[in-house]
């Protein structure tokens, strides 16, 4: 096995005890006592016992060199790092910020932990992230979310300054469902999977059928389709862009 292969095992090892060894109460106890959860405590053992068990079994590959006492010290720092964040997640309950930044922590912390024991810091000297392509598909992503979303919004206010002021619930619903559906409009142009823009659009209709049906909805239905047909034009554009920017040699 490869450095690789521990880094992919480590990963899979907290996926398992994160999502799949952690009933429900657990969280529940940890969210509730915080730093004083015996529960915690418990899912912090199962962590260190999928994470030593990874690295053993990759370390036998090497012949259980000298580095066994650095299994010990890895394993212990991938607990109490998950001890912690873990800690400052519980006094944000079911944020979804706080669960991304949870994530996002846990997997950073094991990426930095598997370079030190690895060695393996040649991804420092030459990051991904210094890649153009990245950057300009990062660029066109975030401007299908809101900037998309603000350009949406003014030339509906223009051309049916009537319906946009609706209900704060049906924006904000609106909001979300018009960034997710321009991204994944997006994604599929770029896998060039134009069939399944046409199923993702054909499905939306469907919930639209029954505003289509009735004519005293009828300026609603011109404002959603409206709505629809410029969302999807600037969809097709950033994912068209975003194909020739990862096709260009």
């Amino acid at each position: 096995m490869t450095e690789l292969h521990l880094l992919i095992l480590l990963t899979l090892a907290h996926l398992l005890a994160d999502f799949y060894l952690q009933p429900r109460d657990w969280v529940d106890d940890r969210n509730l006592l915080h730093a004083r959860s015996p529960k915690l405590r418990l899912h912090i053992a199962v962590h260190m016992a999928l994470s030593l068990l990874v690295i053993l079994c990759w370390q036998h590959s090497y012949g259980w060199s000298s580095q066994t006492l650095d299994a010990l010290l890895l394993t212990f720092c991938i607990g109490a790092s998950h001890y912690v964040i873990d800690v400052l997640k519980s006094y944000h309950g079911k944020s979804f910020w706080a669960f991304v930044f949870d994530q996002s922590a846990h997997l950073a912390v094991i990426l930095l932990l598997w370079s030190w024991y690895c060695q393996q810091w040649q991804w420092l000297n030459d990051p991904l992230w210094l890649s153009p392509k990245l950057w300009l598909t990062l660029l066109i992503y975030l401007l299908l979310l809101n900037p998309a979303s603000v350009l949406i919004s003014l030339s509906l206010d223009r051309l049916c300054p009537m319906l946009s002021n609706g209900s704060g619930g049906l924006q904000a619903a609106g909001h979300a469902i018009g960034m997710l559906e321009r991204l994944l409009i997006a994604s599929l142009v770029l896998m060039n999977e134009f069939a399944a823009v046409g199923f993702l659009l054909a499905a939306k209709s469907v919930f639209r059928f029954g505003d289509l049906q009735n004519r005293q909805q009828l300026q609603l239905t011109e404002y959603i389709l409206l709505g629809t047909l410029l969302s999807c034009s600037i969809s097709l554009l950033g994912g068209w862009l975003l194909r020739q920017i990862w096709l260009a040699a």
